[in-house]
């Protein structure tokens, strides 16, 4: 499943209405990035999530907020190709197991970590990460947990003007965020901005602040 994450950059995008599905991840692929969440959010995610697999085969797209059994097994049958959730469920993550279905649980204390780790996670999504405490909670977990291999794709507060901070540290494997492809801007239309913000973050993954 790393290898999904080659890019570092995770656009979870929350769709209202399937319609603008191909056209939010057309520009996504122009901007550079070929990856995408869909936050089981809204009644249309599933359906988005086929249309974006069956018309857009290059993307690698994932099923957000998976809050339980059902909505993992609708995601695998919609075509997401890897599944995350806010927090850890145990059962979610059984299942998911059982399915041979690539799902990433969230965690925010150690005790939560332990527990995904014990269920073979390796990565884990660090939520809500700003409120966590960002970077700092990072680098706190980085020392007891650095031997069992965990990487962290921290979410929540993420964005273009911290996510060098965030990338810089050896327990991130990626980052992700609605930033990119944020409500207003589907409200709007206006998929330019959506090109432009994730062209934007590519290029600041391939050009790493000097010093940290």
């Amino acid at each position: 499943m790393k290898a999904f994450f080659a890019s570092r950059i995770l656009p979870a995008v929350t769709l209202e209405d399937q319609t603008v599905a191909i056209r939010v991840a057309e520009a996504i692929l122009e901007g550079g990035l070929n990856i995408m969440e869909v936050p089981f959010r809204t009644k249309d995610a599933a359906a988005s999530i086929k249309s974006i697999k069956d018309q857009l085969p290059e993307m690698i797209i994932g099923a957000g907020t998976i809050l339980s059994v059902s909505q993992l097994h609708e995601a695998q049958a919609s075509g997401a190709q890897f599944g995350l959730a806010p927090g850890y469920n145990p059962a979610v993550v059984r299942e998911a197991k059982k399915l041979g279905f690539p799902f990433i649980p969230g965690v925010m204390t150690p005790s939560e970590v332990e527990l995904a780790l014990e269920a073979g996670c390796l990565i884990q999504k660090l939520f809500p990460a700003a409120q966590l405490g960002g970077v700092a909670m990072l680098k706190a977990l980085h020392g007891p947990y650095r031997h069992t291999g965990v990487q962290f794709i921290p979410m929540g507060g993420v964005s273009l003007d911290n996510m060098q901070e965030y990338l810089s540290q050896q327990n991130v494997l990626a980052i992700g965020g609605s930033w990119l492809a944020g409500k207003k801007l589907l409200q709007a239309g206006d998929y330019e901005s959506v090109r432009r913000n994730t062209a934007e973050a590519v290029g600041k993954v391939e050009k790493p602040p000097k010093a940290l």
